[in-house]
């Protein structure tokens, strides 16, 4: 297996080192550390989805536009673009101080010597090739469908057509041009996703397919590079020197430490262990009114009942309809006290500029019919009397999801035995992704800031699909969101295609569920996504 780390005995010393100096160096040159939950398989950004990997891959690459302290897009290494609305084409034009950061370790792989490696300009030319191999079929990129905006991203990215036919050019060394085959209002939002930063052709092919699996075999663009990176403790990032607004980022470095329990983390930023952590609620009740910690809420996921659609016993839509229309909301209510969910889509999605919430109409409940009829006429086809389900819940989530059993028991009777599977939230999330469970008490959080792709994870064809949902009616309905001209149109048909997916019964979204950014006392000047799950480091001080 490739070693991540330069040197063990230097990666033992460093960490010791980076903790023992975030407690101690402040100021606009202090070393900051910000917790993940699980060491990164590799750090390719056109192919990673893990949260962890996508916060060091924000900090350490930059694209084409760049988003500010106030959740807008600025230039980033294109210091500006038009728009052609006639010919649905950007022309970005970038800056002629960017470079790509290259270590000495990296520099041998593409005939650079070490006096050399700040010599590597970024071009356009590196950004028609990531995104272009973003949407070749064998990459596999989690970012493609969000390009099919693109002219022919599709039939690149199913092997229809070769990548020359795509929509991205590099005119010249500085100019890039994205011809779009649809109009798409979130497209600058887009091109903030990981899968759209630029990639050095010469290098990539240099690495011989081991690109982003080592420090070695990664170059960068971004305010940070990773200098070190230890299996299964921790990934290493300083400030990079050659980047083009280095004078105006402040830490020194940023130590993502791994680290997948969640109840040592307060007690971690308390001390100033950690500079920046994600908590939970409790926790941030703990500290929200002391003035010398800071704690940002985003209302980024949806406590929802998940239903795995391609489940044998919950394929069946009239089963999944019975549970709706029994379910007790008051008991919900009772045991979780959160705010209700106005849809599927959290309030924190954009379309286009806006909220999405501020234009869309919050979603209908799905209407309640006589449960026990519908559960007979599902048994019915299902050819059985009765039936096994189990509700997989995390133990904070436990007594509400055994009351509502006792409601479903005392409603279906003996036709049905309901069973409750408690396990950690980590073990909750990986079961519901892979699809392993048959209902589920789940928090739903998504990788993209807008609503679109929100709609578009339950299509037939995505593999982010956790519901296992397939309809032809649906995938028709989202597919138009995409050539609805209009915030106000797409908005609509995206509250109907919201809506369709409850009446189908595919997920019942319950209440929003916030998730909360605490940063340690002194610390300031971090900001965040929209969604909250991507921290921007560059102008953090610790006071």
């Amino acid at each position: 297996m490739l070693r991540k780390s330069l040197c063990l005995v230097l990666s033992a010393l460093l960490i010791l080192t980076c903790f023992t100096a975030c407690g101690e160096v402040k100021g606009s040159d202090a070393g900051l550390v910000f917790p993940i939950d699980r060491d990164p398989e590799y750090l390719d950004p056109q192919i990673i989805s893990f949260a962890g990997s996508k916060n060091i891959i924000a900090n350490c690459f930059e694209g084409l536009v760049a988003l500010n302290e106030n959740g807008e897009i600025v230039p980033g290494c294109a210091e500006s673009w038009d728009y052609n609305s006639e010919t649905l084409t950007y022309t970005f034009r970038l800056r002629k101080d960017c470079k790509w950061r290259v270590s000495i370790y990296a520099g041998p792989l593409i005939g650079l010597s070490s006096s050399q490696t700040n010599s590597l300009p970024l071009t356009a030319y590196d950004f028609d090739f990531g995104i272009t191999r973003a949407l070749l079929p064998e990459t596999k990129s989690p970012v493609a469908k969000a390009l099919y905006c693109i002219k022919n991203a599709s039939k690149v990215n199913s092997g229809k057509t070769s990548s020359d036919k795509l929509g991205v050019r590099a005119v010249d060394d500085y100019t890039l041009e994205i011809e779009l085959e649809t109009a798409d209002p979130d497209f600058l939002f887009t091109l903030l996703e990981p899968g759209c930063m630029p990639c050095n052709e010469a290098f990539f092919e240099a690495t011989g397919g081991r690109y982003g699996l080592a420090v070695k075999y990664l170059i960068y663009n971004g305010p940070f590079y990773i200098n070190n990176w230890v299996d299964d403790t921790s990934v290493s990032i300083r400030k990079n020197d050659y980047y083009y607004d280095s004078e105006n980022v402040l830490p020194r470095s940023v130590y993502f430490s791994i680290n997948n329990e969640q109840d040592t983390r307060l007690d971690k930023l308390k001390n100033n262990t950690y500079s920046v952590s994600p908590l939970t609620k409790d926790q941030s009740a703990e500290i929200a009114e002391k003035k010398k910690y800071t704690v940002v809420p985003f209302d980024s996921s949806i406590l929802s009942l998940a239903f795995n659609c391609s489940d044998s016993v919950l394929s069946n839509k009239n089963i999944r309809r019975a549970i709706a229309s029994s379910l007790d909301y008051a008991v919900l209510t009772e045991e979780l006290g959160a705010p209700t969910a106005k849809g599927i889509i959290p309030d924190t999605m954009s379309i286009g500029t806006q909220r999405y919430r501020d234009i869309a109409s919050p979603v209908a409940a799905y209407e309640n019919s006589d449960p026990v009829a519908l559960f007979d006429k599902g048994l019915r086809s299902l050819d059985t009397g009765k039936c096994e389900i189990t509700i997989l819940c995390t133990e904070e989530n436990e007594t509400a999801v055994r009351r509502l059993m006792q409601s479903w028991q005392a409603i279906f009777g003996i036709k049905c035995a309901i069973f409750a599977e408690v396990v950690s939230e980590t073990d909750l999330l990986s079961r519901v992704e892979s699809k392993d469970y048959q209902l589920a008490l789940v928090p739903i959080t998504y990788s993209t800031n807008t609503a679109f792709y929100a709609l578009q994870r339950y299509t037939s064809t995505s593999s982010d699909n956790i519901l296992g949902f397939r309809d032809k009616k649906y995938d028709s309905a989202v597919a138009d969101i995409k050539l609805t001209q209009g915030l106000s149109e797409s908005a609509r048909k995206s509250a109907e295609a919201e809506k369709y997916l409850i009446d189908s019964c595919t997920m019942i979204p319950l209440y929003s569920r916030q998730i909360y950014m605490g940063l340690a006392k002194g610390v300031a000047g971090t900001y965040f996504n929209l969604t909250g799950d991507i921290a921007y480091f560059k102008h953090t001080v610790s006071k």
